[in-house]
């Protein structure tokens, strides 16, 4: 199976940023799946080149990665890190578009993250799998940081459109999964699998490291990851300057990473002279591994929104757990309740530095207590986190989107409905820009060949359910004399001859699309007389609605042998997307310009079709 793998913020253990998709992707490529990861330019991505034309491919672990040159960090603005998030989305669907792959996967955050799952499901009807790892826009709305009521309510379309959209969906966390239920999926299609323990790198022997400015034997308590709003580093500083009026100058705090308000929390430590906290640039994953086995207690700190109690699964957590941390958390939630029930470290009211401050100072004086603690985090995450049995429950989980043929049933449904949409949409648009030409294509019609205007003709339309097609006339009447209709070359005159080489006479097929009897794209509606000569191959072609243009039209039109005809129908039957039918209609617009297969040679249009030879009929 070939995996389109998209994560704006992909990192490899190199980096400073969570690695779970790099874990994950190197898995699925151990399984023997072709991997293809796109990601922006935010983190380490294992690629070493130079970036051509905004971008850069190569393979790493395994893994083929395709990376933008689209910086991202949590220091930028609002409206920068909207810009930039947009423009990973618009480069990312262009691959989801045109890329050969079996399955889609995306991971947030942001919620733009799902835009080219949403465009391969319903214009390709590839199966999308979407990972969320944070409730969009809840998360926004609830910390205060969007309150634009447009924005918020175009987000949730998106979110809507995102979970409504995807053929599996995984939550990391209990509450993000609650959310996606809240949505009415059906639970066969969400799976919760959290972040995870990476057991083998971090914890048991190994080098050891801490900044030279904190004594060996001080009690080193650390927070690791991004210090932005949400995270709500500054607690920690709360907290030591309440330790600090106690005299505890034993209990030092380390804050490791980047992020929007590092600048503001280094400038208060020195305002404030906390000399007891150190802030320190970030590392990447492999020092982060001896910098942990060289601390006391984890610190895992978020702000008080009761949005991240169940709907968060911070990396840094669970690389505390595989270290064997005492975890201290300062917000109740599922992790609190894992700390609370495990005995694996201390969770303290949000908002009170003097109980924080309070748990530190007794794990400070009990370091027995801490260890032990600490050897039971790294039980919680040996029997629940393990990173390699989440990784097979992410495998099987894809395998089984895959292989889920309800799965492509519903892709197809989806898109169908939306090829509807879109043909009322188009057909209406069509009948009311293009009214003045059908005015004056039917006033000339009337003219020059009389009445009727219009060709009203039975076709077999989908299932060969019988419809009444509707076309401006190109004929004359002109009979033999035994009464029958002359020959099509004998009866269409040279105005009928320049009203099909403009396509003018199929226009009124624009009536027959807003009835629901033909498609703005699919099979050209044929003859009746022509069902019962069908093979079964053949017959493919009426499984879907009847169109105005199609593959065959754009592929040759009538210049086609019949043959050719019916095997670009069965495949563009067999092959249908939205995707498609946008191909169609663009190459439509050349075709029809470029005046090219109206007429079969010697025919004023094509020779009728007589049947399948026998081996032909055979075969069928």
């Amino acid at each position: 199976m070939r995996v389109l793998y998209f994560h704006q913020h992909f990192t490899v253990p190199t980096g400073a940023g969570g690695t779970r998709s790099y874990e994950f992707a190197r898995r699925l490529a151990a399984r023997g799946h072709r991997v293809t990861v796109v990601c922006g330019s935010g983190g380490t991505t294992g690629l070493q080149g130079a970036f051509v034309a905004g971008g850069r491919e190569g393979v790493v672990d395994g893994i083929d990665v395709v990376e933008f040159e689209i910086p991202y960090a949590n220091r930028q603005s609002l409206v920068r890190r909207t810009i930039t998030f947009l423009c990973f989305a618009w480069r990312s669907a262009s691959v989801a578009l045109a890329a050969p792959y079996d399955l889609i996967f995306c991971t947030s955050t942001p919620l733009t993250a799902a835009l080219p799952g949403i465009a391969a499901k319903l214009l390709r009807g590839k199966p999308f799998v979407f990972e969320v790892r944070d409730l969009w826009p809840e998360l926004p709305r609830a910390m205060g940081v969007i309150r634009n009521p447009v924005v918020l309510w175009l987000m949730g379309v998106l979110e809507w459109t995102a979970y409504k959209s995807a053929d599996g969906l995984i939550g990391l966390a209990p509450g993000i999964s609650h959310g996606l239920g809240r949505f009415g999926m059906p639970q066969d299609r969400i799976r919760t699998i959290p972040n995870g323990c990476d057991l083998a790198d971090f914890g048991g022997a190994g080098p050891r490291w801490r900044p030279s400015a904190i004594p060996e034997d001080a009690f080193l308590a650390v927070f690791c990851g991004a210090m932005g709003v949400a995270n709500n580093a500054e607690a920690a500083l709360d907290a030591a300057a309440v330790l600090k009026r106690r005299g505890r100058s034993d209990i030092w705090i380390l804050l490791i990473g980047d992020g929007a308000r590092r600048d503001a929390i280094a400038a208060r430590v020195e305002a404030e002279g906390l000399d007891r906290v150190l802030v320190h640039p970030t590392v990447p994953k492999t020092r982060l591994r001896e910098l942990l086995r060289g601390c006391d207690v984890g610190l895992q700190m978020l702000a008080n929104v009761p949005a991240f109690y169940r709907g968060t699964s911070p990396n840094k957590f669970f690389d505390y757990l595989a270290s064997g941390l005492p975890v201290l958390i300062n917000y109740p939630g599922w992790l609190a309740e894992l700390v609370a029930q495990c005995g694996c470290g201390v969770a303290v009211p949000p908002e009170d530095p003097e109980a924080y401050a309070a748990a530190l100072a007794r794990l400070a004086d009990d370091r027995p207590a801490a260890k032990a603690m600490g050897r039971r985090a790294r039980l919680l995450g040996e029997r629940d986190f393990d990173r390699d049995a989440l990784a097979a429950q992410f495998v099987s989980f894809i395998e089984q989107t895959r292989a889920d043929r309800g799965a492509k049933r519903r892709a197809r449904a989806a898109s169908s409905r939306l090829k509807r949409a879109v043909d009322i949409v188009g057909a209406s648009v069509g009948l009311v820009l293009l009214s003045p030409i059908l005015v004056v294509v039917a006033v000339l019609v009337r003219l020059k060949l009389g009445s009727p205007v219009f060709f009203k003709q039975p076709r077999p339309g989908r299932q060969s359910r019988l419809f009444p097609l509707y076309k401006f006339r190109t004929m004359t009447d002109a009979r033999a004399p035994d009464g029958s209709l002359r020959s099509d070359a004998d009866r269409i005159t040279s105005f009928g001859r320049r009203l099909r080489s403009m396509s003018l006479d199929e226009l009124p097929e624009l009536w027959n699309v807003l009835r629901g009897d033909m498609s703005l794209v699919g099979p050209r509606p044929l003859l009746t007389q022509y069902l019962p000569l069908y093979n079964d191959r053949q017959k493919v072609r009426h499984d879907a609605r009847p169109g105005i243009t199609g593959w065959a039209q754009v592929n040759g039109r009538n210049a086609l042998s019949w043959e050719e005809k019916f095997a670009f129908d069965t495949w563009y039957v067999e092959n249908w997307s939205l995707w498609l039918d946008l191909r169609i209609l663009w190459r439509t617009v050349w075709a029809v310009l470029s005046r090219e297969g109206i007429s079969a040679e010697g025919n004023a249009t094509m020779p009728a079709f007589t049947g399948n030879a026998p081996e032909a009929r055979a075969d069928g």
